[in-house]
């Protein structure tokens, strides 16, 4: 810590009773300085969310940063994120969407049939005119005034798999819509959905070999699921260290969430609210079983 911010770091650490701020080794450096903040702003913080950039998860979006650092214009951009629910992929669309300042626009294909609801969906995250009685001709060149209005540089759609569910002239027009889109705005297009999405672009080879394939795995007992809880005991805004990376806790974490990282992130975020509120200040297997329901509004608002 330099000399700069040591002062009210110290005066924080004072205010909301925490020890010295050297107490808090545990914790990532970067994070030190939350575990100084008082109770409800710690709370908050852990209710916001934690991004876990595990392996799988930043390798892919190194990729999607190196698509969109290629120079405008250069054909044949895209990617595919793979896996099983829970596991960050509409997470990792959105961060993606927020490091570029939303200059990536993000849509889900869940239930969608054709490229006039598809076309809705995009003007809709852009607050542009959606009429009913627009055609899907209308639509599309209002999309594409809009990308370029707008310096849209990248275009992710989530759920991809669902396009094969309509019959195969809606799925073959809907992908014919979506690489016309991507050639005319001249941008990237970032595909997320579940394992089988790739099946979603069978009809359509062209397209398919533009999408390189990752996968975000779900979680089993190896060291990458160590490594990952590691990640989170560093990065959360507790006092004192935590005690997760044992074996009845791995498995318990593994048993209540079938490996899904939203599940996990779920159970662990409700604990270590309650370990600010019970004054515990880390995460045990017994804070983690007691948390399978929020804590009550009496605790919370003492």
């Amino acid at each position: 810590m330099d000399a700069m911010n040591s002062t009210p770091l110290q005066s924080a650490a004072a205010l909301s009773g925490a020890d010295d701020l050297n107490s808090y080794t545990h914790l990532a450096v970067a994070y030190r300085d939350d575990a100084a903040r008082p109770n409800e702003e710690r709370i908050e913080l852990i209710k916001c969310g934690i991004v876990i950039e595990h392996t799988a998860y930043t390798t892919a979006m190194d990729y999607a940063h190196w698509l969109l650092s290629q120079p405008v214009g250069t054909p044949g951009r895209g990617m595919m994120l793979m896996g099983e629910p829970g596991v960050g992929k509409s997470t990792f669309g959105e961060e993606l969407a927020r490091s570029t300042e939303g200059r990536i626009v993000m849509i889900s294909a869940e239930g969608a049939r054709s490229m006039r609801e598809l076309y809705g969906r995009v003007l809709q995250f852009l607050d542009g005119p959606v009429a009913r009685s627009m055609h899907t001709p209308d639509r599309e060149l209002a999309v594409i005034r809009l990308f370029k209005a707008l310096g849209v540089i990248g275009l992710a759609v989530d759920e991809i798999q669902d396009l094969a569910k309509g019959t195969q002239r809606e799925h073959q027009q809907v992908l014919l819509g979506i690489k016309y889109l991507t050639n005319v705005a001249r941008i990237p297009l970032f595909c997320l959905g579940a394992p089988e999405s790739a099946q979603a672009f069978r009809v359509d080879k062209h397209l398919a070999k533009r999408l390189r394939p990752f996968q975000l795995p779900q979680w089993k007992l190896d060291q990458s699921f160590v490594d990952l809880i590691t990640t989170i005991e560093e990065m959360l805004p507790l006092r004192k260290a935590s005690a997760m990376r044992n074996e009845a806790v791995l498995k318990y974490l593994l048993e209540i969430s079938g490996g899904s990282l939203r599940e996990i992130m779920a159970r662990i975020t409700c604990a270590a609210v309650r370990a600010i509120l019970s004054g515990d200040e880390s995460l045990t297997l017994k804070g983690l079983q007691e948390a399978e329901f929020a804590p009550a509004r009496s605790e919370r608002d003492r």
